[in-house]
């Protein structure tokens, strides 16, 4: 499994960024990890699959949905803020391809360089709402050794697949650096 970004870090390094409860003293949800990457970072699909969307606007601003099968099962990664998109609906793409370019669109219009970031999600269907329903914390599949700092104890609750269903994720890549349980 592929890498969103070739430097993982979450932003500042703090839990607020990560998945799971973790906003305003864990009473507001955040739906997958804010990866620290200036304007114009390349962004790349974590697997084989097709490009199910590109849109515009709302809080994500422009977005990237690529739908991917791992271990027999459908998911969808989930790209927002992007400045670029390279691939249109449709395409197909193979895992470590550059698909688009990490931006400041959306909320994230308004921050200082120090903030951007890409805002990426892993999700079971590809159109979801608010909150947690429907999304998988990232580490759940990527491993959360691919990040380079350490991250909140929040992301290692088995509650971390809050579509209930087990076993979407992996054992963590080689460059495991941590002992975060992978669900």
């Amino acid at each position: 499994m592929g890498q969103p970004l070739k430097s993982m870090r979450i932003r500042h390094d703090r839990p607020s960024n990560t998945f799971g409860m973790v906003r305003n003293q864990g009473t507001r949800p955040h739906q997958g990890w804010d990866l620290a990457a200036p304007i114009g970072t390349p962004i790349y699909a974590i697997g084989d699959g097709v490009i199910e969307d590109v849109s515009q606007g709302g809080d994500y601003g422009l977005t990237m949905t690529l739908r991917f099968t791992r271990n027999g099962r459908r998911l969808y990664a989930f790209y927002a803020h992007l400045a670029l998109a390279s691939r249109g609906k449709g395409d197909k793409v193979s895992e470590g391809d550059v698909i688009a370019l990490t931006g400041n669109s959306g909320n994230a219009s308004n921050l200082p360089a120090s903030e951007n970031h890409l805002h990426f999600e892993l999700r079971t269907a590809p159109y979801l709402g608010k909150g947690l329903a429907g999304r998988v914390d990232p580490g759940s599949l990527l491993g959360f050794g691919v990040l380079s700092c350490p991250i909140s104890t929040q992301t290692e609750t088995p509650n971390s697949l809050y579509d209930q269903n087990k076993n979407i994720g992996t054992k963590a890549p080689t460059q495991k650096r941590n002992s975060f349980p992978i669900y």
